[in-house]
């Protein structure tokens, strides 16, 4: 199994980029859209969408939120195209799959970006799935905490490992990353647009890919993900808005 597999199965079971002209580098602005139907972050911004579930209520001032406040935040079925998989609710991780890097870990960055999408170091996790046939609604959906300035730190590490990991071999399938910032408005500054092309040996075209667009509030990070065959599947822009809001409100940002 791979290791991309380990970061998508194991929240399944326990619980997009823009392709750009070199990793790490954000691809040109331009008007109009690209040839796989995706938008960069140079085209109009959407309207702010209204959450159609209550928002949250506020925190206590710097709190940190737990593993059950970080449940009552996620994205809830009927503001996302889909509903949670199976009936299932929303999946903690525990202290195994949460441990954080060693620093041996973080000196490689594929393994530091493997780790870091699956949560590692988090002060608390949460995961859901969902079960949709929408075109770009979300799959998965990953949240996590940090103490302090964590949060920005782990971002920041994420960046950099993302643009030292363009592409890795896994299983026989060559995995190549790619990710950019985006900035349309409504979004957090620290908000980045990635994809993931696994490619068969042999083959031309891509097995898999997988778009997600990972974003830091505040003290937590929010990561929305689709799964398809399909070359440019693109996740929707509108359930990652609400997640945002949703988090935003529940800590008075």
């Amino acid at each position: 199994m791979s290791k991309y597999r380990l970061v998508f199965s194991a929240a399944l079971v326990t619980a997009g980029c823009l392709l750009v002209s070199a990793c790490g580098t954000p691809a040109p602005g331009g008007a109009g859209r690209p040839t796989d139907g995706t938008r960069t972050s140079a085209a109009p911004a959407p309207s702010k969408p209204a959450p159609t579930a209550a928002l949250p209520t506020p925190g206590a001032a710097g709190a940190i939120p737990d593993t059950a406040r970080l449940a009552e935040l996620a994205l809830q079925p009927g503001e996302t195209a889909g509903v949670l998989d199976d009936g299932g609710s929303t999946h903690s991780l525990d202290w195994v799959e949460g441990r954080p890097l060693s620093p041996a870990e973080l000196k490689d960055p594929c393994t530091t970006m493997w780790g870091l999408l699956r949560q590692r170091g988090a002060h608390a996790a949460v995961s859901q799935t969902f079960d949709t046939e929408e075109p770009g609604s979300p799959t998965g959906n990953f949240l996590s905490s940090y103490p302090g300035t964590d949060a920005a730190t782990v971002f920041g590490q994420l960046r950099t490992a993302l643009a030292g990991c363009p592409s890795v071999e896994e299983d026989g399938r060559t995995v190549t990353i790619r990710y950019e910032n985006l900035d349309t408005a409504g979004f957090p500054e620290d908000t980045l647009r990635i994809r993931m092309t696994m490619t068969d040996a042999g083959s031309t075209g891509p097995a898999e890919v997988i778009d997600r667009i990972v974003t830091r509030v505040g003290v937590c990070i929010t990561d929305l993900s689709v799964m398809g065959t399909e070359p440019y599947p693109g996740i929707s822009e509108t359930p990652v808005l609400r997640q945002i809001n949703r988090l935003q409100a529940a800590q008075g940002l």
